[in-house]
């Protein structure tokens, strides 16, 4: 046979004679014509599938769902997979005919065999939930996996939800993963929510909050209720994005809507601190209601303490006690945290420590740092149980780990005074140091002070205002009593009268007595302001009838008693700047009595006393100066006004001065005036100048023998 045409067809090489192209022309034109009335047939068949469809969902036409099941039957039996899907559908579901669950199996049986994705999908819905078949995750894993690779998204979510739980499968989170990815991308709502979730937790999947927010908001773009939420939550939070505040308002508020019962209370919190909104109480109070009725435990504590003090509503103790109970029982740490605080201070009901310990220890249990703290508070003190130490700062210690800054500075109270510990001032420094960085103003007071003297640190005047300043800026009045003291006397700082009088003032409108006090010598003696005794001499009375007694560090038995006397003492001073009185107010501060110790003002009222003659603080002026408190060892100052108190009659001076005479300090040895200072002193009464005279008589005979001999 000659061959003289060569052509290719189907990517085969075919030869083909003169007299084979007229066969092969009408064999091409007879199958064309057969491909166009199959493509025809197919046509009708999903015209008749999409007509069912119309008159089932009521599209075009008017719903009738017995012409519906009519239209997928026809379309079905000629072999159209979709409508054998849907006819399953009505089948499953009594649409247009009775409900024969097993009838649907079968059709959708047909389906799936046929690979439609749909009716694989639901073959595994069957299996999953045992219907009109013996349950089998197996099987319905395996449908939902052959759906799954027909790019169906629903299956592609369960065969992730498959794998991430072990279902019909070994657990595998890397596929879940996979699958979950697969069916967001295809645009499913929930996968597109659960990965949301993986994101912002760090589950399964590095942590990435800003693919978690973009997964909630094609989630929630879809209207799916908890990505509504937690788009709401990541704007409020700024998780992923900026923080947005009207965003987050307007998300919880489309969720809240919605009945979601999370989002109906941070609506509230939005309402109650005019957060993304106008504040409003009232509406406030009605969102942690509809919350707090659907059984939330946050808003059913939130309202109790709506109720407790009187937002969005009128004040209603019973009420209040009553749905913070409630909350506590469901377990709500911050409500079990609460119902232990109102037991053990009598708010809304008697006050019953058994019961306050019992729900502390039921909030700590929970986690809750507050309570952990509040324990450690009950064991520091006694309430309620044996004072234990050792269970009190184990307590701070848990409270702290959770960064609760009472409880770090609690803490480091505990290492510095040694409760439940040894003393270690260092350790202190270093907690308080922590919680001051948190912006705890306790801790930066007690960091500044630290730093004042000394204590677990070198000594740092210009970083004790730093944190004296830090403190004071947040209110702290201790802080700002502090910081005017340095602004007084010009420690860490350049003196500055002015300032320090301001600062006074703000400690003492704050409340600290000591500030009170202050402040008035501050106006009768006219110091950074002009003299206005009036002001002043009301300050005092103030300061002393108010009692603050817990403000003072006192270590005394009778503190009212001490406080008293500081009051009087700094009357007297201010009145006619009386020398005793200055003496008296130096002994307070130098030993810490009635105001904390503060050995630098003690040295100004006693050099104040000391200039106007009065002996015993001349003798005090001296010691300072011999033993460089306050200021540098300077013993010719010291032996100076030692002579003078000792001159004076004051018995320590003539003791102090034997001892320099003695030992050659501050002065030329002189063995005969310290014998003469020391007999002074033993002839005023003091036992050990007696001693040392005797000794210094005895070594001088001694010397006088052995010249002789």
């Amino acid at each position: 046979m000659s061959h003289n045409q060569v052509e290719n067809f189907n990517g085969l090489e075919i030869n083909l004679c003169k007299d084979e192209i007229k066969i092969m022309e009408k064999y091409f034109e007879s199958q064309e014509k057969s491909f166009n009335e199959v493509q025809i047939e197919k046509k009708k068949l999903i015209e008749l599938n999409n007509l069912g469809y119309c008159y089932q969902y009521g599209i075009g036409k008017k719903k009738d769902e017995f012409k519906a099941f009519e239209f997928y039957l026809k379309s079905a039996e000629g072999g159209n997979s979709d409508a054998q899907n849907n006819l399953g559908y009505c089948y499953q579901n009594g649409i247009g005919v009775t409900k024969d669950e097993k009838r649907a199996f079968e059709v959708y049986l047909k389906a799936a065999n046929e690979g439609n994705m749909h009716a694989q999908y639901n073959l595994g819905i069957f299996y999953q939930n045992g219907m009109e078949i013996n349950k089998d995750n197996k099987a319905a894993f395996e449908w939902y996996f052959k759906s799954a690779k027909g790019e169906y998204s629903p299956a592609q979510y369960l065969l992730g939800y498959y794998y991430q739980n072990e279902i019909g499968v070994e657990k595998d989170l890397k596929k879940a993963v996979y699958w979950y990815i697969k069916a967001a991308e295809n645009g499913n709502k929930f996968a597109q929510y659960k990965l949301g979730n993986y994101y912002k937790n760090g589950d399964c999947v590095e942590k990435d909050e800003k693919k978690a927010f973009e997964y909630y908001k094609k989630s929630a773009d879809q209207e799916h209720l908890d990505a509504q939420y937690e788009l709401g939550y990541c704007h409020d939070k700024g998780i992923g994005t900026e923080i947005n505040k009207t965003k987050a308002f307007n998300l919880y508020y489309i969720a809240a809507k919605k009945e979601h019962v999370i989002a109906q209370y941070n609506l509230g919190k939005c309402y109650e601190n005019g957060k993304g909104v106008e504040k409003d109480e009232t509406k406030a109070f009605n969102y942690y209601k509809k919350s707090a009725d659907q059984g939330y435990s946050y808003a059913q504590y939130q309202l109790g303490f709506c109720y407790l003090k009187g937002i969005g509503i009128e004040i209603d103790k019973v009420k209040a006690f009553e749905l913070i109970m409630i909350a506590a029982e469901q377990g709500n740490a911050y409500a079990q945290n609460y119902l232990g605080y109102l037991y053990e201070n009598g708010e809304s009901t008697e006050v019953n420590l058994e019961k306050a310990l019992y729900w502390y220890n039921n909030a700590a249990k929970n986690g809750n740092e507050v309570a952990q703290y509040n324990l450690g508070c009950c064991y520091e003190n006694g309430k309620g149980v044996e004072k234990d130490g050792k269970k009190a700062l184990d307590y701070y210690k848990m409270s702290a780990d959770k960064g609760f800054s009472y409880a770090i500075i609690q803490l480091g109270n505990c290492y510095d005074k040694g409760i439940g510990t040894e003393v270690n001032k260092k350790m202190a420094f270093e907690v308080y140091k922590v919680a001051a960085k948190k912006g705890n103003s306790d801790a930066q007071m007690s960091l500044g002070y630290s730093y004042n003297c000394g204590y677990g640190t070198n000594k740092d005047l210009e970083k004790a205002v730093y944190w004296y300043q830090k403190a004071a800026n947040n209110g702290h009045e201790i802080a700002q009593y502090n910081l005017a003291e340095c602004y007084e006397l010009g420690n860490g700082v350049n003196k500055d009268e002015v300032k320090a009088l301001e600062l006074y003032k703000k400690s003492a409108k704050n409340g600290y007595v000591g500030a009170k006090f202050i402040l008035g010598y501050y106006y009768v003696n006219g110091i950074g302001t002009e003299i206005n005794k009036e002001k002043g001499f009301e300050l005092y009375n103030e300061a002393v009838g108010k009692k603050s007694i817990d403000l003072f560090d006192i270590d005394t038995d009778n503190k009212e008693a001490d406080l008293d006397k500081v009051g009087y003492f700094y009357y007297k001073a201010a009145e006619n700047d009386n020398k005793l009185a200055l003496y008296k107010l130096g002994e307070f501060y130098e030993l810490g009595k009635g105001v904390n110790k503060n050995e630098t003002r003690a040295f100004v009222f006693y050099k104040a006393s000391a200039d106007q003659g009065f002996v015993d603080a001349q003798y005090k002026l001296g010691y300072f100066y011999s033993n460089g408190i306050d200021v540098d060892i300077n013993k010719e100052k010291a032996v100076s006004l030692y002579e003078i108190a000792a001159e004076g009659g004051n018995v320590d001076a003539q003791k102090s001065l034997a001892s320099l005479y003695e030992h050659g300090e501050g002065t030329e040895k002189n063995i005969e005036k310290a014998i003469y200072w020391y007999k002074k002193a033993a002839e005023n009464g003091c036992l050990e100048a007696q001693n040392h005279t005797s000794i210094l008589v005895l070594q001088q005979m001694f010397l006088k023998f052995n010249f002789y001999s």
